[in-house]
């Protein structure tokens, strides 16, 4: 078996402690100076005869758990571990540098709290800090214009101005053809356009650099004229390919919000970043692929509300969950946002 440091620690400066952090399996350990000189030793793969060599005054049983240990914190990898698989696609697939990575990656899976410690969370807040205003005011200015009344006749902003996000369904079947104005208005693709170098799709929301960054998924569990089960939503074809039949209960998926399993079904995008790093390779990319899922999202939002069903959004997602079960393992693609889509209860 050989050894060597993992390429994806980063180091910082913790009081009086040195911290380690390895942005791939989010493990935090505190890093002595002989700790980091060990680890700066090992940059290259080496065999157990050779690490013995560089640490004397170790027995085999000593170095044995040490080695072990250092494999469980994810300091050091294993030739051939899963953990070797994940940095060498990391290393292929990610151009985005390590600050976006050290988000990106250290953000997913988190433990998430129930909506009973949340609320409480909130009243402690509330009792040490006092409220936040949640709007600015022009009152106090002196140069104040009034504008005029904007929704008037305008059916788009009155469409806009109903929509809610209403986080309890009914046990009603969704329609496909709501789903298909959902999937259109969000990921639709109107036409396409060449620039000087490659064709480019026209789409329903921007897209930075016309990338087209993302895929949707539905996890349909009520839906007329679908069987339950995972489709892949194709934009150019507008159409749905069914991928798995697995249908796991939707709060599984979103962190535990137990509202999800009300709903018939959920739309889950998932970016495909590297083709907007084909494109870009500024790290700031990183930001135009994640404000584009609001794009889409509001949109998948509002076709709904037109037919007076409810899309609630998350991004509190359990991404190893999905990853798994839509058996995603380039790490440059990733899910993002999920919409459910349902009639609302009012009750």
């Amino acid at each position: 078996m050989r050894y060597r440091s993992s390429r994806t620690l980063v180091f910082h400066n913790d009081g009086d402690a040195f911290v380690a952090c390895n942005f791939l399996t989010k493990a935090v350990f505190e890093c002595s100076p002989d700790l980091l000189e060990f680890l700066r030793a090992l940059a290259s793969w080496s065999d157990r005869a050779a690490i013995s060599d560089q640490a004397p005054g170790y027995s085999d049983e000593e170095l044995d758990e040490t080695l072990a240990s250092l494999v469980e914190m994810s300091a050091l990898i294993e030739e051939g571990s899963a953990l070797h698989a994940r940095e060498e696609a990391f290393s292929e697939n990610w151009k985005w540098g390590v600050p976006s990575a050290l988000l990106h990656f250290c953000v997913q899976d988190p433990e998430y709290m129930s909506l009973n410690e949340a609320e409480d969370l909130q009243r402690t807040t509330l009792a040490t800090e006092g409220e936040i205003a949640l709007y600015s005011l022009n009152a106090d200015k002196s140069d104040v214009i009034a504008l005029p009344p904007a929704l008037g006749g305008n059916t788009l902003l009155q469409l806009m101005s109903r929509r809610r996000t209403q986080r309890r369904g009914l046990p009603q079947a969704a329609s496909i053809g709501v789903l298909s104005e959902a999937l259109f208005a969000g990921l639709g693709i109107t036409g396409k356009a060449r620039n000087a170098v490659v064709e480019l799709p026209l789409g329903m929301t921007p897209s930075g650099g016309a990338r087209n960054p993302y895929e949707a998924y539905v996890f349909a569990r009520n839906v007329e004229g679908l069987e339950p089960g995972i489709y892949h939503y194709s934009a150019l074809e507008h159409s749905l390919a069914r991928v798995s039949a697995a249908t796991p209960a939707l709060s599984d998926l979103v962190g535990g919000q137990e509202w999800a399993d009300t709903m018939p079904c959920m739309i889950v995008l998932v970016a495909h970043m590297d083709r907007t790093m084909w494109k870009y390779s500024d790290a700031n990319a990183y930001r135009v692929v994640m404000i584009e899922a609001g794009h889409i999202g509001q949109n998948i939002m509002l076709a709904a509300t037109a037919h007076g069903m409810t899309a609630c959004p998350t991004a509190a997602l359990s991404h190893s969950a999905i990853c798994e079960l839509l058996e995603i393992s380039n790490p440059a693609h990733a899910p993002i946002y999920a919409l459910t889509l349902g009639w609302p209860d009012a009750t």
